[in-house]
């Protein structure tokens, strides 16, 4: 039974306070971990009195450089969204062209901003979040495109608190919030009411205000029950799987099984606290659109809370803000410090006396004290900084690098390891402890792709040649859902409506940065192996990033020996000799081969020994962070 209007928006309202609910306390401690790394680091209390005291409130904030590593890290790291058939119905061919079709998307929708926005707020709170639209190509056309856009803000979206699985994908429902101005509201929704989303009376999620008015989008996962049916046609040999029972007066066959799918579809609303808006609109697909980017996760009685990188920070980072303030207030004392003078020493000199901690005179005039003879003024030792402070500021600065995971080496300052490799180990132990954050960048885009694979036959249901992108960016027009013939004569049909599609996804460097490296490679290998060059260099030249090295490349392909280049690139081999028989094998090239495998093995004793290393830098910095925390017990010892 179809419920009416009233009786949905009950039930929004009812879901909405569940899922704010459960949300409310970690949203908190998420925007106050990005409130504190954006400089916000003093209790305002405490910052006032200081203030009003005249003494120093400083904020050296190192929260920010610790997550600007971990952000560049992730630019640097560009995901990929590969696809793979599961099933009879899919084809290899046809998994590449949907590859190519995610690529087109992506570079039409701006998707890169999206990631890193996503991933970087994960690294800083805990969280980030985008989601996968639909729109129309155009405004004269019903063809639709899909869109990945970024979500600024995370803490709009609200899920079911039920849903336990990583990427929210068992979730009945979800919400995301926006703000819009009440002008433009009344110019999208002329007879609308202004009351604003409000999660109830007994919360304080009511976010209305004169100015605005809150409005909720609201997916719902509809349950669906159907029937599936094996059945045995009477003039065929193998059984069929159907979902409806044909015509028996048209049809002779036997039902072999039959059972009870349990599926649902997707409905979204747009509401505000009054009255929907829009919906019900049953939408394409079947999952929620909406992909989120966690943090680090851990999940204690059943409550699952997420951080990232700056909540564990914030303890040493206010110890540090507070050491330095200390340090800068003890400093700008010691200009102040007085003379010891007696009155008579001052006497008619006093105007010049009241500017000495202000100036700097050549020389102070007296009048000896008869009844002090033989005294001269003095001026107080100045007051020095406690070592016990400086301490504090030594310990406090490492227990930020602890808590992050990232040591100097990781930020490109230099410490106590002197050798590049063990720089780089040090540079690699970063990298692990942070891992977890470009793992999950991985995660939530294998989640976008499972939703962008799922829309793809709905949206792109109609025959049409379509542009698809290459790894390297290059374009390519490609006919989708009708029959064509191949440059090679071949008849080829890329349909999207069959077959499943599994999705994977890797992270690494750029397909440019990929260049660089196999090139830089090639290059050693050549220099490792002499006689590979002329071999190779066509591929050397193919990867180097410059005005003609394709033209070069090509060029010297036509050098190459017969038969070495794959058909598609030689011409198919026509007009080619036949290859005679494998020549002896070269002494040159086998002792070649020897002085490879005998510099492999001295690689892997410098690994080895690159371990011992580094497992004894670990314990040295242990031991240094010990004697720092504790000086004074060591001197009394």
């Amino acid at each position: 039974m179809a419920k009416d209007n009233n009786d949905i928006l009950a039930e929004i309202k009812a879901n909405f306070k569940k899922a704010y609910d459960a949300a409310e306390a970690e949203y908190t401690m998420m925007i106050d971990d990005l409130r504190f790394m954006n400089g916000e680091q003093w209790a305002q209390s405490l910052k006032a009195d200081r203030e009003a005291d005249g003494r120093p409130c400083l904020t050296i904030n190192k929260t920010a450089v610790f997550h600007d590593q971990i952000a560049g890290d992730i630019r640097m790291n560009t995901p990929s969204i590969k696809v793979k058939p599961v099933d009879s119905g899919a084809d290899p061919d046809t998994a590449k062209m949907i590859m190519g079709l995610i690529r087109n998307i992506e570079h039409q929708s701006g998707a890169d901003a999206a990631y890193d926005t996503a991933g970087e707020s994960a690294a800083a709170c805990g969280k980030g979040t985008f989601r996968i639209v639909t729109e129309y190509a155009s405004d004269d056309s019903f063809d639709q495109e899909i869109y990945i856009r970024r979500m600024k803000n995370p803490f709009t979206v609200f899920w079911d608190p039920a849903a336990q699985e990583w990427d929210k994908r068992d979730a009945d429902y979800c919400f995301v919030t926006e703000k819009i101005d009440r002008d433009t509201f009344f110019e999208q929704y002329p007879d609308g009411s202004a009351s604003s989303f409000d999660a109830g009376k007994d919360s304080d999620a009511s976010w209305g205000d004169k100015e605005t008015v809150r409005v909720v989008e609201y997916f719902k996962r509809d349950p669906v029950i159907s029937k599936l049916y094996l059945i045995q046609y009477a003039d065929k040999t193998e059984p069929e799987v159907v979902d409806t029972l044909p015509d028996k007066t048209l049809y002779q066959y036997e039902v072999l099984k039959e059972r009870k799918v349990e599926s649902h579809k997707l409905i979204w609303y747009k509401a505000t606290a009054a009255e929907i808006l829009e919906g019900p609109i049953e939408m394409a697909g079947k999952y929620i659109p909406i992909v989120e980017i966690w943090g680090k996760e851990i999940n204690i009685e059943n409550e699952t809370h997420y951080r990232g990188v700056v909540r564990n920070m914030i303890d040493p980072q206010k110890l540090y803000n507070y050491s330095r303030s200390t340090s800068a207030e003890v400093i700008s004392l010691a200009p102040k410090a007085p003379y010891l003078v007696t009155a008579a020493m001052v006497g008619e000199y006093q105007a010049i006396w009241n500017k000495a901690h202000k100036k700097s005179f050549p020389y102070l005039p007296y009048t000896p004290d008869p009844k002090m003879p033989g005294v001269m003024p003095s001026k107080t030792p100045p007051i020095s900084a406690d070592t016990g402070i400086i301490n504090e500021i030594m310990v406090s600065d490492q227990e930020l690098h602890d808590t992050s995971g990232l040591q100097q080496a990781s930020l490109g300052k230099q410490s106590n390891e002197k050798s590049g490799k063990a720089i780089q180990a040090r540079q690699r132990e970063g990298d692990v402890a942070n891992y977890v954050y470009y793992d999950n960048i991985t995660r939530g885009l294998r989640y976008a792709g499972k939703v962008i694979v799922d829309l793809i036959p709905s949206i792109y249901d109609v025959p049409k040649v379509r542009r698809i992108m290459g790894e390297d960016g290059t374009e390519q027009m490609v006919q989708f859902g009708e029959p064509f013939v191949d440059k090679d004569g071949k008849s080829k049909l890329y349909d999207l409506t069959t077959g499943r599609y599994d999705v994977v996804v890797s992270i690494g460097p750029s397909y440019s940065t990929q260049r660089e490296e196999a090139a830089d490679n090639m290059m050693n290998f050549m220099g490792a192996i002499p006689g590979t060059a002329p071999l190779i260099a066509d591929l050397v030249v193919g990867n180097m990033d410059w005005p003609g090295a394709d033209e070069i490349s090509d060029r010297l392909k036509k050098t190459l020996p017969p038969g070495l280049l794959p058909p598609e690139q030689d011409g198919g081999g026509q007009g080619q000799p036949p290859p005679g028989p494998p020549p002896p094998p070269d002494p040159m090239m086998m002792m070649e081969m020897e002085k490879a495998k005998v510099l492999l093995q001295q690689e892997q004793l410098k690994a080895v020994k690159l371990k011992a290393e580094i497992e004894k830098i670990q314990v040295e910095t242990k031991l240094k962070a010990m004697e720092a925390a504790f000086p004074q017990e060591r001197a009394k010892t």
